[in-house]
């Protein structure tokens, strides 16, 4: 019987636990290759976009604000606000259905190219540790030493270092959800003056400490839901990071070195599993726990060129083609989806086009349906008495002026704010009333008026007019 190679991984427990269900540390080879090459140049640039994102204002507004005290949300130039739950829903339903639709054409990409998870941890985090500690062979070395002056100071600017990366993360994060400007006041000012928005900057460094930090792989493993879902929303079709099981196996060893031309392409050297920073063996087969970060590609085409083999053992197929199938992206599942997703676009377009930018509604004001007043002059006068909800959902402070159109000398408006100035995302009431003689209502057969509205703001500028009906004694 063969004996058992301590470097292979159980198919029957999860690689980061050993076999008495304690914590294995991870300690993944660094690689090189074509798709390192490439995260290596995307990584950096979605961690700028997140750092910068918050930072940068259009016509002085931020242009990604998520203010949820204030349920105002600013994203991309455009203003949005709890009542528009139609626009929110399309957004929310429209990403999850874009997910869908990705994971069964490219499987796992998310994961691999643009989680923060793994965004974070292999660009930032790991890359301290190879700068403190060393490569992974001295990382793990340092682990198992016993304590000592050395480890200590390492592990103490390891730690350090990570604080350092996390308070920043912290900070533009929060930038998101009150503003820059404000997270610029409030780290000026003592604690005590913020202690809300303190106590969750303590939290979620700790969060961000402990998972980018310690936690790593075990939040894909055992918390993140996507991992599930896969097997449900991958098939055949599906991309993903598979092991070439026709021409790899059986892989070569030493006891049958005799029969090289029988043997696969595999030299069954685990660079696949020393650089996966999940610990799996790829060549199991599609796994939950695989992540396609695509190391394990690079890892084993370097071993193929220093053979003189082709690429490829390792790579990004779908089940079917490594059957000799071709790849069929138009299938039930994808266009299921992709129509589905068209259809939400479509509502989203549709709803942001039909979104007002000033809402006006005019309602009679709670209390008797008319008033009968004695003039000056001794005549009786009617009264109406009406407001008007106006709301403010554009990104600019805006003035209202109103009037009766086609004034006739008849009626008189009263309005105690006109012009009326209504502020960003605000909500106001404003009152006015409609008076006329007597004698000239009696007469008048037509007892409607039209009022029109005329808003100004920064690049914005907006009629509308209201048709309101007069109430008075037959």
């Amino acid at each position: 019987m063969n004996k058992k190679d301590p470097r292979e991984v159980s198919t029957e427990s999860l690689s980061s636990l050993d076999e008495y269900g304690d914590r294995n540390f991870l300690y993944p080879a660094e690689v090189k290759g074509f798709f390192k090459k490439w995260r290596n140049v995307i990584h950096p640039i979605f961690i700028a976009f997140f750092l910068i994102l918050p930072w940068i204002k259009v016509n002085g507004q931020q242009w990604v604000l998520l203010n949820l005290p204030e349920r105002k949300f600013h994203i991309f130039g455009l203003s949005f606000w709890a009542h528009d739950t139609p626009i929110i829903f399309f957004v929310i339903a429209g990403s999850l259905v874009g997910f869908s639709l990705i994971t069964a054409i490219w499987g796992r990409l998310w994961c691999g190219w643009a989680c923060p998870q793994t965004v974070f941890i292999e660009s930032v985090f790991r890359r301290i540790e190879i700068l403190v500690e060393g490569n992974y062979l001295e990382r793990r070395k340092l682990a198992k030493s016993p304590l000592s002056f050395s480890k200590f100071i390492k592990t103490l600017i390891k730690w350090s270092l990570f604080l350092m990366v996390s308070l920043i993360l912290t900070h533009s994060f929060l930038a998101y959800f009150v503003g820059s400007d404000r997270l610029i006041e409030m780290i000026q000012h003592n604690p005590n003056e913020n202690w809300t928005n303190f106590l969750i900057i303590c939290f979620t460094t700790g969060v961000i400490l402990f998972d980018f930090g310690w936690f790593r792989e075990q939040f894909c493993l055992i918390m993140c839901p996507y991992g599930r879902f896969q097997s449900v929303l991958m098939d055949k079709d599906s991309l993903a990071v598979l092991y070439d099981t026709k021409r790899g196996e059986p892989r070569r060893s030493k006891e049958n070195k005799d029969q090289l031309d029988k043997q696969g392409d595999c030299v069954n050297c685990f660079r696949c599993v020393s650089v996966c920073p999940t610990g799996i063996d790829i060549r199991n087969g599609l796994q939950m726990e695989c992540i396609a970060c695509t190391a394990c590609i690079d890892a084993c085409d370097d071993i193929m060129e220093k053979l003189k083999k082709p690429k490829g053992l390792i790579r990004y197929a779908s089940e079917a083609s490594l059957t000799s199938k071709s790849l069929n992206y138009f299938r039930p599942r994808t266009l299921l989806y992709t129509f589905i997703l068209i259809f939400l676009a479509l509502g989203f377009v549709f709803t942001l086009i039909k979104k007002e930018p000033i809402d006006f509604i005019v309602i009679r004001a709670i209390e008797e349906p008319y008033k009968i007043v004695t003039g000056a002059d001794g005549k009786k006068e009617i009264i109406n008495h009406f407001k008007v909800h106006i709301q403010n959902q554009s990104s600019s402070q805006v003035i209202t002026e109103y009037k009766i159109k086609d004034k006739d000398s008849h009626f008189l408006m009263i309005a105690p704010d006109n012009p009326a100035t209504t502020n960003m995302g605000q909500k106001k009431w404003i009152h006015f009333f409609i008076k006329v003689d007597d004698q000239d209502f009696k007469s008048i057969t037509d007892k409607s008026l039209q009022i029109e509205f005329k808003t100004h703001g920064t690049g914005l500028e907006l009629n509308k007019i209201e048709t309101i009906t007069l109430l008075g004694p037959e």
